[in-house]
Protein backbone atom coordinates (compact mmCIF):
# COMPACT_ATOMS: atom_id res chain seq x y z
CA UNK A 1 0.00 0.00 0.00
CA UNK A 2 1.15 3.72 -0.83
CA UNK A 3 1.45 5.71 2.24
CA UNK A 4 0.23 9.55 0.65
CA UNK A 5 -0.37 12.50 2.51
CA UNK A 6 -0.59 16.23 1.98
CA UNK A 7 2.05 18.76 3.05
CA UNK A 8 1.70 22.49 3.52
CA UNK A 9 4.19 23.96 1.11
CA UNK A 10 6.68 26.08 2.05
CA UNK A 11 6.46 29.94 1.08
CA UNK A 12 8.21 30.91 -2.07
CA UNK A 13 11.29 32.74 -1.37
CA UNK A 14 12.32 36.56 -2.55
CA UNK A 15 12.46 37.10 -6.43
CA UNK A 16 16.09 37.61 -7.81
CA UNK A 17 16.79 41.17 -8.12
CA UNK A 18 17.40 43.07 -11.49
CA UNK A 19 20.71 42.24 -13.24
CA UNK A 20 21.71 39.55 -11.03
CA UNK A 21 23.13 36.41 -13.00
CA UNK A 22 20.93 33.42 -13.01
CA UNK A 23 22.36 30.91 -10.46
CA UNK A 24 23.14 27.43 -12.23
CA UNK A 25 20.73 24.59 -10.81
CA UNK A 26 22.49 21.40 -10.26
CA UNK A 27 19.94 18.07 -11.87
CA UNK A 28 18.77 17.35 -8.25
CA UNK A 29 17.35 20.83 -7.83
CA UNK A 30 15.87 20.60 -11.09
CA UNK A 31 14.19 17.67 -10.48
CA UNK A 32 12.83 19.27 -6.81
CA UNK A 33 11.48 21.83 -9.05
CA UNK A 34 9.59 19.67 -10.96
CA UNK A 35 8.07 17.88 -8.50
CA UNK A 36 7.03 21.13 -6.84
CA UNK A 37 5.38 22.62 -10.19
CA UNK A 38 3.71 19.00 -10.48
CA UNK A 39 1.97 19.08 -6.48
CA UNK A 40 0.98 22.75 -7.27
CA UNK A 41 -0.98 21.59 -10.28
CA UNK A 42 -2.40 18.79 -8.78
CA UNK A 43 -3.73 20.87 -6.03
CA UNK A 44 -5.30 23.02 -8.74
CA UNK A 45 -7.03 20.13 -10.17
CA UNK A 46 -8.52 16.68 -9.17
CA UNK A 47 -5.67 14.10 -9.98
CA UNK A 48 -5.83 10.82 -12.17
CA UNK A 49 -6.20 8.28 -9.48
CA UNK A 50 -4.71 5.96 -12.56
CA UNK A 51 -2.15 8.35 -12.84
CA UNK A 52 -1.20 9.14 -9.03
CA UNK A 53 -1.98 5.20 -7.82
CA UNK A 54 0.27 2.65 -9.73
CA UNK A 55 -0.64 -0.20 -7.04
CA UNK A 56 -3.26 -1.98 -6.58
CA UNK A 57 -4.29 0.17 -2.86
CA UNK A 58 -3.66 3.96 -2.28
CA UNK A 59 -4.85 6.89 -0.13
CA UNK A 60 -4.05 10.17 0.95
CA UNK A 61 -5.05 12.26 3.68
CA UNK A 62 -4.87 15.61 4.96
CA UNK A 63 -3.17 14.31 8.36
CA UNK A 64 -2.59 10.87 9.89
CA UNK A 65 -1.66 10.07 13.49
CA UNK A 66 -0.63 6.26 14.29
CA UNK A 67 0.15 3.88 16.67
CA UNK A 68 0.99 0.58 17.43
CA UNK A 69 -2.12 -1.35 15.55
CA UNK A 70 -4.07 1.86 15.52
CA UNK A 71 -4.35 4.58 12.43
CA UNK A 72 -6.76 8.06 12.39
CA UNK A 73 -6.78 9.72 9.03
CA UNK A 74 -8.74 13.01 8.19
CA UNK A 75 -10.40 13.63 4.77
CA UNK A 76 -9.34 10.32 3.28
CA UNK A 77 -9.50 9.46 0.26
CA UNK A 78 -8.80 6.02 -0.73
CA UNK A 79 -8.36 4.22 -4.12
CA UNK A 80 -8.73 0.74 -5.32
CA UNK A 81 -7.48 0.04 -8.78
CA UNK A 82 -7.55 -3.74 -8.83
CA UNK A 83 -11.29 -3.83 -10.56
CA UNK A 84 -10.82 -0.74 -12.60
CA UNK A 85 -10.46 2.29 -10.16
CA UNK A 86 -12.95 2.62 -7.51
CA UNK A 87 -12.65 5.60 -4.83
CA UNK A 88 -13.67 6.03 -1.33
CA UNK A 89 -13.97 9.85 0.36
CA UNK A 90 -14.75 10.50 4.25
CA UNK A 91 -14.27 12.97 6.66
CA UNK A 92 -12.39 10.07 8.92
CA UNK A 93 -10.85 6.76 8.90
CA UNK A 94 -10.17 4.74 11.92
CA UNK A 95 -7.61 1.39 10.27
CA UNK A 96 -6.83 -1.39 12.89
CA UNK A 97 -4.25 -4.37 12.53
CA UNK A 98 -0.60 -4.46 11.78
CA UNK A 99 -1.17 -5.15 7.89
CA UNK A 100 -3.41 -1.86 6.37
CA UNK A 101 -3.60 -4.46 3.46
CA UNK A 102 -6.22 -6.85 5.55
CA UNK A 103 -7.65 -5.06 7.78
CA UNK A 104 -10.79 -3.10 8.83
CA UNK A 105 -11.50 0.66 8.00
CA UNK A 106 -14.14 2.60 10.12
CA UNK A 107 -14.98 5.52 7.77
CA UNK A 108 -17.75 8.16 9.14
CA UNK A 109 -18.42 11.89 7.55
CA UNK A 110 -19.98 12.09 4.36
CA UNK A 111 -19.01 8.85 3.49
CA UNK A 112 -18.31 8.63 -0.82
CA UNK A 113 -17.95 5.17 -2.56
CA UNK A 114 -17.78 5.50 -6.38
CA UNK A 115 -17.48 2.76 -8.62
CA UNK A 116 -16.71 1.86 -12.52
CA UNK A 117 -20.63 0.76 -12.43
CA UNK A 118 -21.71 2.99 -9.89
CA UNK A 119 -21.80 4.97 -6.53
CA UNK A 120 -22.97 4.54 -2.92
CA UNK A 121 -23.07 7.45 -0.26
CA UNK A 122 -23.63 6.95 3.82
CA UNK A 123 -23.04 8.53 6.99
CA UNK A 124 -20.48 5.58 8.19
CA UNK A 125 -18.74 2.37 6.61
CA UNK A 126 -17.08 -0.41 7.74
CA UNK A 127 -14.88 -1.46 4.77
CA UNK A 128 -12.88 -4.81 4.94
CA UNK A 129 -9.73 -4.97 2.80
CA UNK A 130 -8.40 -8.57 1.99
CA UNK A 131 -5.25 -9.02 -0.15
CA UNK A 132 -4.62 -5.31 -0.62
CA UNK A 133 -8.49 -4.85 -1.92
CA UNK A 134 -11.71 -3.77 -1.11
CA UNK A 135 -13.30 -7.03 -0.39
CA UNK A 136 -16.47 -6.01 1.07
CA UNK A 137 -18.45 -3.07 2.97
CA UNK A 138 -21.05 -2.41 5.32
CA UNK A 139 -22.70 1.35 5.32
CA UNK A 140 -25.55 2.66 7.28
CA UNK A 141 -27.62 6.21 6.92
CA UNK A 142 -30.62 7.76 6.70
CA UNK A 143 -30.61 6.46 4.69
CA UNK A 144 -27.64 5.24 2.70
CA UNK A 145 -27.88 5.37 -0.88
CA UNK A 146 -26.37 3.16 -3.92
CA UNK A 147 -26.59 3.68 -7.29
CA UNK A 148 -25.67 1.25 -10.20
CA UNK A 149 -25.64 1.34 -13.64
CA UNK A 150 -25.27 -1.45 -16.19
CA UNK A 151 -25.69 -0.10 -19.61
CA UNK A 152 -27.29 2.98 -20.88
CA UNK A 153 -30.95 2.02 -20.45
CA UNK A 154 -30.75 -0.29 -17.02
CA UNK A 155 -30.10 1.62 -14.21
CA UNK A 156 -30.84 0.55 -10.58
CA UNK A 157 -31.12 2.69 -7.49
CA UNK A 158 -32.08 2.09 -4.04
CA UNK A 159 -31.90 3.44 -0.27
CA UNK A 160 -31.69 1.56 3.48
CA UNK A 161 -31.05 2.21 7.07
CA UNK A 162 -27.90 -0.32 6.32
CA UNK A 163 -26.32 -1.33 2.69
CA UNK A 164 -24.03 -4.48 2.82
CA UNK A 165 -21.92 -4.93 -0.31
CA UNK A 166 -20.29 -7.87 -0.96
CA UNK A 167 -17.28 -7.06 -3.70
CA UNK A 168 -15.98 -10.52 -4.81
CA UNK A 169 -19.35 -11.88 -5.26
CA UNK A 170 -21.18 -8.42 -6.30
CA UNK A 171 -23.96 -8.73 -4.11
CA UNK A 172 -25.71 -5.93 -2.53
CA UNK A 173 -27.81 -6.99 0.56
CA UNK A 174 -30.59 -3.63 1.51
CA UNK A 175 -31.62 -3.81 5.43
CA UNK A 176 -34.30 -2.01 7.10
CA UNK A 177 -36.76 0.27 5.46
CA UNK A 178 -34.94 -1.08 1.75
CA UNK A 179 -36.44 0.32 -1.40
CA UNK A 180 -35.36 -0.79 -4.92
CA UNK A 181 -36.10 0.86 -8.37
CA UNK A 182 -35.10 0.26 -11.70
CA UNK A 183 -37.22 2.68 -13.11
CA UNK A 184 -39.98 0.47 -14.32
CA UNK A 185 -40.52 -1.65 -11.07
CA UNK A 186 -40.41 -0.38 -7.46
CA UNK A 187 -39.86 -2.84 -4.04
CA UNK A 188 -40.81 -1.70 -0.84
CA UNK A 189 -39.35 -4.34 1.80
CA UNK A 190 -37.37 -4.61 5.44
CA UNK A 191 -34.72 -7.02 3.34
CA UNK A 192 -34.34 -6.62 -0.64
CA UNK A 193 -30.58 -8.63 -1.82
CA UNK A 194 -29.72 -7.18 -5.13
CA UNK A 195 -27.60 -9.75 -7.55
CA UNK A 196 -25.89 -6.88 -9.63
CA UNK A 197 -23.93 -9.74 -12.05
CA UNK A 198 -27.31 -11.40 -12.71
CA UNK A 199 -29.57 -8.37 -11.99
CA UNK A 200 -31.97 -10.57 -9.76
CA UNK A 201 -33.55 -9.53 -6.69
CA UNK A 202 -34.76 -11.05 -3.42
CA UNK A 203 -37.20 -9.36 -0.77
CA UNK A 204 -38.31 -10.61 1.95
CA UNK A 205 -40.47 -9.68 5.05
CA UNK A 206 -39.58 -8.95 8.53
CA UNK A 207 -39.89 -12.62 10.62
CA UNK A 208 -42.96 -12.60 12.60
CA UNK A 209 -44.14 -8.96 11.52
CA UNK A 210 -47.16 -8.05 9.52
CA UNK A 211 -44.68 -5.82 7.23
CA UNK A 212 -45.24 -7.64 3.77
CA UNK A 213 -43.13 -6.76 0.44
CA UNK A 214 -44.89 -4.02 -1.47
CA UNK A 215 -43.93 -4.14 -5.13
CA UNK A 216 -45.37 -0.77 -7.74
CA UNK A 217 -45.53 -1.55 -11.82
CA UNK A 218 -44.82 2.07 -13.50
CA UNK A 219 -47.26 2.67 -16.07
CA UNK A 220 -45.34 4.38 -18.40
CA UNK A 221 -43.34 2.24 -20.77
CA UNK A 222 -39.88 2.30 -22.59
CA UNK A 223 -36.61 0.47 -23.41
CA UNK A 224 -35.62 -0.20 -20.08
CA UNK A 225 -39.17 -1.15 -19.20
CA UNK A 226 -39.47 -3.48 -22.25
CA UNK A 227 -35.95 -5.21 -21.56
CA UNK A 228 -37.07 -5.97 -17.89
CA UNK A 229 -40.28 -7.55 -19.00
CA UNK A 230 -38.37 -9.41 -21.66
CA UNK A 231 -35.74 -11.24 -18.94
CA UNK A 232 -37.20 -14.85 -17.64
Amino acid sequence: MCWRTEAQRRPVGAPRPVGAPRPVRAPRQLLLLALLSASAAAGAAEPDEREVCNEPLCYTASSLSAERNRMVMQNINIVDTTRGITRIKADLAEASGQDLGNSEWVLTGHVQVIMPQGRLSADRATVQFVNKRIASMSAQGTPAEFEHSAAPAENAHGHAREIDYDLEHELLKLNGDSWLSDGCNEINSQSIVYDIVNQKVRADAAPGGDTQVHGTLHSRSGPQCASTASRP
